[in-house]
């Protein structure tokens, strides 16, 4: 491996486990009615890790040829880019690199649509864990869309939303975890099965936060 791609998948992987480590503090942080200025710090790091995530990301998969993994990181930069950007964006007006984030994941979805058919039409089951995550990055991205067009999110809806997107980028760097460090067949298992676990908590933290006064 090339000296630069090595700096860069060690970088990779420092930022993973960060991303891994204050997402968890982060949403155990909430549960707990811990202090919000810890939530708000794992929060950021969060957000920083998930940037260097998909920095490295790019470079590594275009060396590799990968396009997997290169559609994953833009969706997982997307989740984490959402996240921070309904967590500072108080008054809900839409700004510049909103409309930039949701037009450019609906653009990643159908392509995230059309590679994953092609592989499932070759025999990777890659194909079906592509066309599950492409169907999630379509609703979430027009559902953003959608919001955009009605003049944003304020209040407890904000919130929702800030941890609906910030809990499925966790969702991105668990799943990447254990497809990189547990050995398991068929793999497709660890592709989806943090989304199947996850996901119900979301539905969780969502009406919890839109029930507060």
């Amino acid at each position: 491996m090339h000296p630069i791609l090595h700096v860069l998948l060690t970088i990779h992987i420092v930022a993973g486990f960060t991303a891994l480590g204050t997402s968890l503090v982060a949403a155990i942080n909430k549960l707990a009615n811990w202090p919000h200025r810890w939530h708000a710090l794992a929060g950021r790091l969060f957000f920083v890790a998930m940037t260097a995530i998909f920095a490295t990301a790019v470079p590594l998969s275009i060396a590799t040829r990968n396009l997997f993994l290169l559609l994953i990181a833009v969706f997982s930069f997307y989740l984490a880019l959402s996240g921070w950007s309904y967590a500072r964006n108080r008054t809900g007006e839409p700004a510049a690199l909103d409309w930039t984030r949701v037009l450019t994941m609906l653009a990643g979805a159908v392509a995230m649509a059309l590679y994953g058919s092609y592989l499932l039409y070759r025999g990777s089951n890659d194909g079906i864990t592509l066309l599950v995550f492409a169907i999630l990055a379509g609703f979430l991205s027009f559902k953003d869309l959608s919001i955009l067009r009605a003049g944003g999110f304020t209040g407890n809806a904000r919130i929702a939303r800030h941890l609906t997107m910030m809990l499925a980028g966790s969702i991105a760097t668990i799943t990447a975890f254990l497809v990189v460090n547990i050995q398991f067949s068929p793999m497709l298992v660890l592709w989806l099965a943090p989304t199947a676990l996850i996901t119900p908590f979301i539905f969780f933290m969502n009406a919890r936060v839109l029930k507060q006064p």
